[in-house]
């Protein structure tokens, strides 16, 4: 009897297996077709309130391969890994982060105590408390005053004619200085509510032809947003040296919201901008009249930052979940930078071209840094490596501007201590905006000569 009970229970307990076995399949071939971020995001959340971790699993594995670069998806999945007791998958993953300079400790979240206690983790741990360390000789340039700090002052621009950066209030839309003298004042008075530009979310200087330009919009951030001008966006030209306005540039029959940004110089004189919104990169040629189009590429759907080569042959944009991407300008191919689906791209909220090859200020891993990527004949990805990270000052970083073999950057962005009303949330306070500098080359050479003796090393192993 004993004998017959032991068999049912063990053909049970297989037929249970079976089942669920069964039902992972299932999900596995529903899942492998889809591609929409969010509905594979509900989807997610929809196992994981229900204690479906090998669904929730699969979810997310197809998740991580439509988004490769995503440090969010990746540590949702090595949970699930945790959460079934899957030590040696979540310790890969897990060791994939270590080895791409990234922290992000474990060991007191819940849902991964059952892979916290071995060795091998006590290891990783140890790794990643490393890459938390702040690495680079980053130092403050400036800050601004506590009183100006609720203007959001998120971008900076440098004129070299008078040795001064400008920086442009999101809330006021007016546009501030901050001489060689270290005296900060205004300089362009505000914007006009009705008719433009309105907050500066973005500005740039082409100190050749005497010109300030600024991407401005009305969004709930602006003090001047009403009803009737909610969703507008401009391009505006002004005189360098005076300040004076001399042109508004606005696409026409562009129904609201629109939203300019990301405003570059190229090196040929042509201004390059996108409208995240839509997903669509715009120009205005030098001497231009009007904003042209230049491409749409609905595949990148988190557009930050442009910028182009020497020539402007190639327009490169970062990706917010994606990564980095480069655009052939005469043919509108575009291509990915990065081709192996090893390291994390994702996260660069600003780029620049710089001796032939990319700077990145990459906020959204931990910890943030800035990174540098070497390229061969503008396209080819050879090398990266971090020239500043974990920095004291860092809270939350701004975007930036190139000047000589320095990258100037603002440190602490104010704009996460807002209600989505754009006002200060309740549990925060303003704090001054320091802006850092950084050398864009910061033990380049050494980095260089390893990766040197690592292509010598795979050459006598037969690996290459």
């Amino acid at each position: 009897m004993k004998q017959l009970m032991f068999c049912l229970l063990l053909l049970n307990s297989v037929w249970v297996h079976a089942q669920a076995l069964d039902k992972v399949q299932i999900t596995t071939s529903q899942v492998s077709e889809m591609t929409d971020i969010g509905q594979l995001l509900k989807l997610s959340e929809q196992h994981k309130a229900a204690g479906e971790f090998a669904q929730q699993e699969v979810v997310l594995k197809r998740l991580v391969e439509l988004r490769p670069y995503s440090p969010a998806f990746r540590m949702s999945l090595i949970k699930t890994y945790a959460q079934q007791n899957k030590k040696q998958q979540a310790y890969n993953d897990l060791i994939e982060f270590q080895k791409a300079g990234l922290s992000y400790p474990v060991r007191d979240l819940k849902g991964f105590e059952n892979i916290t206690s071995t060795p091998v983790f006590d290891y990783i741990e140890e790794g990643m408390a490393n890459n938390a360390k702040a690495f680079g000789e980053g130092s403050e340039a400036f800050s601004i005053p506590e009183g100006f700090s609720g203007m959001l002052f998120e971008n900076l621009a440098y004129d070299a004619n008078d040795k001064r950066f400008l920086l442009g209030s999101v809330r006021t839309g007016a546009i501030y200085q901050q001489t060689e003298g270290g005296e900060f004042k205004a300089f362009i008075d505000p914007a006009n509510v009705e008719n433009g530009p309105w907050g500066v979310v973005d500005l740039v200087v082409d100190a050749a032809s005497d010109s300030l330009w600024t991407a401005s919009a009305t969004m709930p951030q602006y003090k001047g947003t009403t009803g009737q001008n909610f969703g507008k966006a401009m391009i505006s030209r002004y005189q360098l040296s005076t300040g004076t306005l001399q042109q508004n540039f606005q696409l026409e029959n562009a129904q609201p919201p629109v939203l300019f940004t990301a405003l570059h110089m190229g090196a040929q004189h042509n201004l390059y901008f996108i409208n995240p919104l839509t997903s669509q990169i715009f120009t205005i040629k030098q001497g231009g009249q009007s904003i042209e189009p230049l491409a749409a590429v609905g595949s990148l759907t988190a557009l930050k930052a442009i910028t182009t080569n020497s020539d402007e042959s190639i327009v490169y944009v970062s990706d917010f979940e994606q990564g980095v991407f480069a655009i052939n300008k005469a043919t509108l191919q575009v291509a990915p930078m990065a081709r192996s689906k090893n390291g994390f791209f994702a996260g660069i909220s600003d780029l620049f071209y710089d001796d032939g090859d990319l700077v990145a200020i990459q906020s959204g891993v931990q910890p943030a840094r800035l990174m540098r990527y070497v390229l061969k004949q503008d396209l080819l990805l050879q090398n990266m490596f971090p020239i500043e990270a974990a920095h004291p000052a860092f809270d939350g970083l701004g975007n930036g501007t190139l000047v000589d073999d320095k990258l100037y950057y603002v440190a602490n962005s104010q704009w996460s201590k807002m209600d989505p009303l754009g006002r200060l949330a309740a549990d925060q306070q303003w704090a001054p905006v320091v802006v850092l500098q950084s050398p864009t080359k910061y033990r380049m050479e050494e980095h260089m000569e390893q990766q040197r003796k690592m292509e010598e090393i795979k050459k006598r192993r037969g690996l290459k």
